[in-house]
């Protein structure tokens, strides 16, 4: 396996080697904008996160091109949750019933890395011809299910969860399609993965959307072993946030016990996947893992500089900043 992949271990080593250490992410905070963002001071944050986005296309182009097959298709379906992404800005500006030109403006530019059909989702009617012309991309079956719940519901959260849902049940069919001898380093990161939206999810359904037991459950991708079908059963019949947290399976029980809000939880579980994606990209000599554990690591990482950019062209405090540097993954 390490001969096989040894242009791709060799390009991870060096890659990890520039993610910024804890302690220099912080300083950011005391830097001048210019000088984290190389743009012009007055630059919208949509440029700036595009110029930032790029450079970690161009390290994922990189970290592909050596793979194929079903691990190559893995990385690339994870990746395109940035396509999710832009379908979800699409569906929002059309619900605000903003014209192409203005949506466009929001979108992230993927390059040969997007399967979507960008400019012929801008021209469609309203949402409904949207999900229909998604029908016939690669994203078809998720478009199929957001399209059914759309019909029914018309909420636009039901149209997010469900499109959330069913392309996290994408990431872990493929996730299973790799060979055990890899999937057997996989399973950390991907077990913290899954406990991360299922849980957050389920508070989110459940208590802030006030959601019936019976509906949030059906929203969650029951694929974990610790908060597997058996325990999610459970947990969504209970009556408050608290209670959720005491039944817990351990290591979560531990971690968030005394967690105040959804956001708190939410904050932990994505600190805890970066500390596990950390050891992954440590501890392993190589493994396929080791690479999906650095993709991990620097979208989180670009997350974090993305929110204190936002922060000091808002002229926040830095701990409103901080409070605002873990932000959703998916």
């Amino acid at each position: 396996m390490i001969n096989q992949y040894a242009y791709l271990n060799a390009r991870v080593s060096i890659l990890a080697g520039r993610l910024f250490p804890e302690a220099e992410l912080m300083a950011l905070l005391n830097q001048p904008l210019s000088s984290i963002t190389g743009e012009d001071l007055d630059a919208d944050h949509s440029v700036i996160e595009q110029a930032w986005l790029m450079r970690m296309l161009a390290d994922f182009q990189v970290l592909v091109r050596p793979l194929s097959g079903r691990v190559r298709d893995l990385f690339l379906y994870w990746f395109h949750k940035r396509d999710i992404a832009n379908i979800k800005t699409i569906i929002r500006g059309k619900l605000a019933k903003l014209n192409a030109a203005a949506i466009s403006k929001q979108l992230l530019e993927l390059g040969n890395l997007s399967a979507l059909p960008i400019q012929e989702l801008l021209r469609t009617e309203d949402i409904g011809e949207l999900l229909r012309y998604l029908e016939t991309t690669p994203y078809a079956s998720i478009a199929r299910q957001a399209r059914r719940v759309y019909e029914k519901e018309h909420q636009i959260y039901s149209l997010d969860a469900a499109i959330d849902r069913h392309y996290l049940l994408g990431f872990v069919q493929r996730v299973q399609a790799i060979e055990n001898r890899e999937l057997q380093h996989f399973l950390p990161l991907i077990q913290i993965i899954m406990d991360y939206f299922n849980l957050i999810w389920l508070l989110r359904y459940r208590f802030a959307y006030q959601l019936s037991a019976a509906e949030t459950y059906y929203l969650l991708v029951p694929k974990s072993s610790r908060l597997n079908r058996r325990v999610l059963q459970t947990l969504v019949e209970l009556n408050n946030f608290a209670e959720v947290l005491t039944q817990l399976p351990e290591p979560l029980y531990s971690l968030l016990l005394d967690a105040e809000n959804i956001l708190t939880v939410e904050k932990r579980l994505i600190m805890e996947i970066q500390r596990i994606a950390q050891l992954t990209l440590t501890l392993h000599h190589f493994s396929l893992a080791k690479a999906f554990a650095y993709v991990l690591l620097r979208e989180l990482e670009l997350r974090r500089i993305m929110a204190i950019v936002k922060g000091k062209q808002l002229n926040l405090k830095d701990d409103i900043i901080l409070s605002g540097m873990t932000s959703p993954i998916l």
